[in-house]
């Protein structure tokens, strides 16, 4: 007969699955960075020690406190490199040509916005914009229909509650011209100071509960490394990405490093 010798006692605490990371200047300003692998938190410090000369060594506090985050990069975003490498480098566009949209058709119920299909690079407002309804009837801006920029730069327009051309319900052609990029660029060298980032793993279960790390003031550790796969083979392009964390003395002292929120571990 088999003897065990305990029994779970918080089972709530036994974490399955990996985390979504995040990077930000700021808590408030985290950006997603996609799909990684080899995702790994780490807490260092060196014990600061005494030997006296009747008793045994005793720990009496820590030095070098840090905080690790690394892994591999599977999204190689060159404006989430950017971020990540802290101020070092130089974020750049292309821009394209001005491309044409002619007799783009939207439905406008309501007042409610409508997002047009094409932006520019820059996400300014898109250019020449003309509004039909669906039978040619020429609508005027800002009294047939109002425009605005969403926060993803993409131009929008919405019908006046008021107007005698739109109605409600009713099709339009929106006629515009839009300037793409056509690439990103990043170069480098000669800006020396990196600055901190706050990078966040968050783990959520099928509860929807999240056991999640802060680490407040990290650094990019190394240069991008980008080893090509083979062409045939089927692993993709992952750079490794490593952010060491020292304590922010701004913070008050015993949360300088970083945090820890467990919902998970919370009996209902």
């Amino acid at each position: 007969m088999t003897t065990y010798q305990t029994s779970p006692q918080h089972s709530e605490t036994i974490r399955f699955g990996s985390a979504k990371i995040e990077v930000g200047e700021s808590e408030a300003s985290l950006v997603n960075l996609g799909l990684a692998t080899g995702i790994k938190f780490t807490e260092e410090y060196t014990p600061v020690t005494l030997k006296p000369d009747n008793a045994p060594e005793i720990i009496v506090g820590v030095k070098d406190h840090s905080a690790t985050v690394e892994f591999e990069m599977w999204e190689v975003n060159l404006t989430n490199l950017n971020l990540i490498r802290g101020g070092i480098d130089t974020l750049g566009s292309v821009e394209g040509s001005a491309t044409p949209v002619s007799a783009e058709t939207h439905t406008l119920t309501d007042t409610n916005f409508v997002r047009l299909a094409h932006k520019n690079g820059d996400g300014s407002e898109v250019a020449s914009i003309e509004v039909t309804d669906s039978s040619d009837n020429a609508a005027t801006r800002n009294i047939d229909y109002v425009v605005a920029v969403d926060e993803e730069g993409y131009t929008c327009i919405a019908r006046v509650e008021t107007s005698t051309v739109i109605a409600d319900g009713g099709g339009i052609k929106v006629s515009y011209s839009y300037t793409p990029y056509t690439a990103t660029t990043l170069s480098t060298g000669g800006k020396n100071t990196v600055s901190a980032r706050v990078v966040r793993l968050t783990n959520t279960n099928a509860a929807g509960k999240k056991f999640e790390i802060t680490v407040y003031a990290a650094k990019n550790q190394g240069g991008i490394e980008l080893a090509l796969p083979a062409d045939d083979g089927d692993e993709p392009l992952k750079p490794t990405i490593t952010l060491k964390g020292i304590c922010d003395t701004t913070r008050a002292a015993g949360d300088q490093l970083f945090k820890i929120v467990d919902e998970q571990g919370v009996s209902a």
